[in-house]
């Protein structure tokens, strides 16, 4: 162990530190560690409501009805206590189009705000192009479609942010400006200099949308989503099924939400449970089929299956970032959130924990099949979606009380994968810290 810790530090964390030396990749971790405060308070009051308990399971009564007044809480006020999701992780994207160019551009020691709101209208204009619409009643609203202004934009806002501050960066370096006279205000200078860039940007990419739109029938965001899901097929194979359960892990890894990349791929989902559910009622068991195990990559602490990371976090690190980042996260994983570990670590665009992260989410995902294939674990036939806590995640979809066990297994095993590369990032991250304080006592 102490040797595979050595060589995670001494070859993978140089490598993880050139990267993160990289200005559009720092870019990337600084603004998704940016919004973490949004994430933070879409999950508390998605958490709020989607209690871990379904209206059979409350009419049962027994310890299931000490959740019954959370329960008819969250059904009859659920639209108004998502209203604040909505509107934090609803619009994760737009936020995250406007960090990463303002970082970017801070990084070429341009403004960091104009590039900012550049790429937002950008944004805006590929991913929610507003549109009047005539109603019955003789009014036309303005209408945008919100679709891409979450985390299944997120891909976009990645692209739109990086190119327009650089197509904003050629302008600047060949003159393609307003230029004003020195006796102007710098504030109205400045703001000047914009117009011609943004205009250009504005064009280019509305330019885009109207070809992808025309020609192709579909939205950049959709254009994107389709390349992105084009190379995975035979999903409903064993084979098939590691194969995107691991392209979905490495698309988060990527800043690119796995699951709503290849929501139109993990559709059979649900006709396999239907069919189960039909099985179930005949009274004859229900059959394990491949896809599933794309359930598996999330059973601890969300995708990826970061609950190690942050019981680890909480437990064991010395490094000041991951003692703040374990009190934060701990929470939300036990509920299955995993957007606060991959944004807040990050584990995004970080080799270091990019390689447990993907290897927890297909280790337990392929030991899930294992166990139901060999009959120790029963088939979902059961798909009552909601944040429910670790060890009731999987016992809501089969009613099996054995997977409490395979779930209490799957923990120390999820830990011990986790462990090296926690170890190397706490250390590596406790050489920073106390490099910048000697710079700050010697300032």
């Amino acid at each position: 162990m102490d040797k595979f810790m050595h060589f995670v530090e001494d070859k993978m964390s140089p490598i993880a530190d050139k990267l993160g030396e990289q200005r559009h990749l720092s870019a990337m971790q600084k603004g998704f560690m940016t919004v973490l405060p949004l994430i933070f308070v879409g999950a508390v009051f998605m958490v709020i409501a989607n209690p871990p308990v379904t209206a059979d399971m409350v009419k049962s009564g027994g310890v299931w009805s000490i959740f019954s007044g959370w329960f008819n809480f969250a059904t009859k006020y659920k639209m108004a206590i998502l209203v604040p999701y909505n509107m934090s992780m609803g619009l994760l994207a737009l936020a995250v189009t406007f960090v990463i160019a303002d970082n970017l551009a801070t990084s070429y020691s341009m403004k960091g705000i104009t590039n900012g709101l550049t790429a937002l209208v950008v944004f805006l204009l590929v991913a929610a192009p507003a549109n009047y619409l005539a109603l019955a009643d003789g009014t036309t609203p303005l209408l945008m479609n919100c679709t891409y202004l979450g985390a299944q934009g997120l891909f976009t806002a990645i692209i739109v942010a990086l190119l327009t501050v650089e197509i904003t960066r050629f302008c600047e370096i060949h003159n393609i400006t307003i230029r004003l006279p020195e006796i102007c205000p710098p504030a109205l200078t400045n703001s000047f200099r914009t117009i011609v860039p943004m205009v250009i940007n504005v064009s280019i990419f509305y330019i885009l949308s109207l070809l992808s739109s025309n020609y192709l029938g579909m939205s950049i965001p959709t254009l994107i989503e389709k390349v992105l899901a084009t190379p995975v097929a035979a999903v409903n194979s064993v084979p098939g099924s590691i194969f995107l359960c691991a392209f979905m892990l490495l698309l988060w890894c990527c800043g690119v939400h796995g699951q709503m990349v290849t929501m139109a791929l993990t559709a059979p989902i649900t006709t396999a449970a239907t069919a189960n559910a039909a099985l179930v009622a005949k009274g004859q068991a229900p059959i394990f089929h491949p896809i599933f195990m794309t359930l598996g990559i999330g059973f601890l602490g969300g995708t990826g299956n970061t609950l190690g990371l942050c019981i680890l976090s909480c437990w064991k690190a010395k490094s000041q970032q991951l003692k703040a980042f374990g009190k934060a996260t701990i929470v939300p994983s036990i509920f299955r959130i995993s957007e606060p570990a991959l944004f807040g670590a990050p584990i995004m665009f970080n080799p270091v924990l990019m390689l447990p992260f993907i290897a927890n989410g297909l280790i337990v995902a392929i030991l899930y099949w294992l166990a139901c294939s060999f009959g120790l674990l029963t088939a979902p036939y059961l798909l009552i979606s909601g944040t429910y806590p670790v060890f009731l995640s999987l016992f809501v979809y089969c009613l099996d009380w054995r997977v409490f066990i395979f779930i209490a297994l799957m923990i120390p095993l999820t830990l011990a994968i986790w462990y090296p590369f926690f170890v190397a990032y706490d250390h590596s991250l406790c050489k920073k810290e106390e490099a910048t304080k000697l710079a700050e006592e010697e300032a």
